[in-house]
């Protein structure tokens, strides 16, 4: 099942990217391409490892405010495992950690998978704040940017207010049956979860953290040898970022790209370059963090598994 996905997934790129260089014309996208100064994508691997360390310590502190702690190096690799899982809708496959975690220590999902759900949610919190920054450079996009903050802002009133809780517990009970006090146990972990002023606060560490992302997008601008303003990259790869994950297509797998190369575009970049740019940011931040998540759980899962007790299963 697993494996069919995977291939989906891969089909899915491939036809996307390939759409991509068919319009930008595949002779003057390689040109492009070929003069792209590659070693300029190695800094660009260190400020995205950057923008997930500073998230990692957004993650602990969700985690911790459940009651779930965990060793500094179990928790790493729980966390860098569930970028492995990011080329999902909304990246919500990385709910797999709470998985990891039941594992490990068997604590329920009811407490770890409303902290990657409140997790995510901070990181388009985030997302949010910097396209606002930025939203002087296209104005347009300040409807988009207020809808989403207006549907969020709804979700995070509804999940605090005591009548609308009364209201989901009554509906759980009811439609649940013997899943009803996971739901309701799930409810309350997203409740403790939710105290303003921690959003807040995680809400701008987010920001901190996406805007080294934001960064290797001007970086990988640079690598071509041109140049663009620092509070534009910003605002593009956010509000890129932004639509992708709101897609809810796997990774925001050509939604991301598309919007990347065609605010580029704009922005008086022509469309050769600007895909050429979209791509390689795009290695260097999705496909990177899915290759270093997957690395970190093939290289780590037989150490952690062990040190806790867990029997490892010899893949064929």
């Amino acid at each position: 099942m697993v494996n069919s996905k995977v291939w989906i997934f891969g089909v899915l790129a491939v036809a996307i990217y390939a759409g991509l260089g068919i319009y930008a014309d595949f002779s003057k996208l390689l040109n492009v391409v070929g003069n792209f100064q590659w070693t300029f994508l190695l800094a660009v691997f260190v400020l995205t490892v950057i923008g997930y360390l500073i998230r990692y310590l957004k993650w602990d502190f969700f985690l911790k405010k459940t009651g779930v702690r965990l060793k500094a190096h179990d928790n790493l690799f729980v966390f860098f495992s569930g970028l492995s899982m990011i080329v999902t809708p909304g990246k919500m496959g990385e709910v797999w950690k709470g998985w990891l975690i039941k594992d490990m220590t068997g604590e329920k999902l009811s407490k770890t998978v409303p902290v990657v759900i409140v997790d995510r949610l901070t990181d388009v919190f985030g997302l949010i704040i910097l396209s606002s920054a930025g939203i002087l450079y296209y104005q347009d996009g300040l409807y988009a940017v207020l809808a989403v903050s207006i549907i969020l802002i709804l979700f995070f009133a509804s999940v605090r207010s005591r009548i609308v809780s009364e209201r989901i517990t009554v509906f759980f009970e009811k439609r649940m049956g013997k899943y009803a006090e996971n739901a309701k146990a799930m409810h309350i972990t997203f409740s403790g979860l939710m105290n303003p002023l921690d959003i807040i606060l995680m809400s701008f560490l987010a920001s901190v953290a996406w805007f080294f992302e934001c960064l290797a997008l001007y970086v990988v601008v640079l690598g071509f040898g041109r140049e663009i303003d620092v509070l534009l990259s910003m605002f593009i790869f956010s509000f890129a970022s932004l639509a992708g994950a709101l897609s809810m297509v796997p990774g925001g797998l050509g939604i991301a790209e598309g919007t990347i190369s065609g605010l580029l575009q704009f922005f008086g970049m022509d469309a050769a370059l600007a895909v050429g740019v979209a791509l390689i940011v795009r290695i260097g931040t999705l496909w990177f963090g899915a290759f270093l998540g997957l690395s970190v759980f093939l290289v780590f899962r037989k150490r952690i598994y062990v040190g806790h007790g867990i029997k490892v299963n010899k893949e064929k």
